[in-house]
């Protein structure tokens, strides 16, 4: 089984490195890893080229996480996909967990797993009262505990990218409805950094991209009744 790891990457020079620690410390190595700069003005693209784990660059022009998560999926040449934002960290047997289920169960698709927040040690100790840290790992309907054959994007699609927000719930929403199969492991997968660049502060495009994914899902749901 070879396994792709797509990271998504903006202005990520200050994490990105420990991310690609985490890639590199698997028990069960990728066969390749591709960082994905969207458009970065920092130092993104030259902490990736320097990492050991000697990962694929692409450097795109800004486009959003969701265009730019799509150019490294076309990039992948694995049979297998998995992803993790750049400010995040996996533990170490994650890839091996999700390789063996697969690699098991022809009938599962996709798979994921629970995830942990964790405040970034770099954050202002008068902003670390803004984060609810829930106590006990949270089931991830996220991106960053998924690993799935590569089959199934011909069956969904990729991720809308005119979401700036969302296209990740999008996305299980459309994949639910194509009828993949996904199986939710009770290990945690995925160690989610909160700093205040991650926080979910509500804005207008936010709020309206939010709103955009949920009229499709609807949408979805009663063409379906309809049908």
């Amino acid at each position: 089984m070879r396994i792709s790891v797509v990271i998504p990457a903006w202005n990520a020079a200050q994490t990105l490195a420990e991310t690609l620690d985490s890639v590199a410390a698997q028990t069960l190595l990728a066969t390749e890893v591709i960082v994905a700069d969207d458009g970065s003005d920092d130092a993104t693209a030259m902490v990736a080229r320097q990492h050991p784990l000697c990962p694929t660059v692409l450097q795109l022009t800004h486009a959003g996480v969701a265009a730019t998560t799509n150019a490294a999926i076309r990039q992948a040449s694995g049979d297998c996909l998995a992803f993790i934002d750049a400010d995040d960290l996996w533990p170490p047997g994650k890839l091996a967990a999700q390789a063996e289920l697969l690699g098991q169960r022809p009938d599962i698709d996709a798979s994921l797993g629970m995830f942990s927040s964790f405040v970034c040690p770099r954050t202002d100790i008068r902003l670390r009262e803004r984060f609810v840290v829930p106590a006990t790992a949270q089931p991830g309907w996220l991106t960053g505990t998924l690993c799935l054959r590569r089959e199934v994007f011909s069956r969904v699609g990729l991720f809308s990218e005119d979401l700036s927000n969302g296209f990740a719930i999008d996305w299980f929403d459309r994949a639910r409805k194509a009828g993949i199969q996904f199986h939710m492991t009770d290990e945690t997968l995925l160690l989610r950094r909160l700093h205040p660049g991650s926080l979910s502060a509500r804005n207008q495009r936010s709020d309206g991209a939010m709103l955009e994914m949920a009229r499709r899902a609807i949408a979805r749901r009663r063409a379906q009744e309809t049908s």
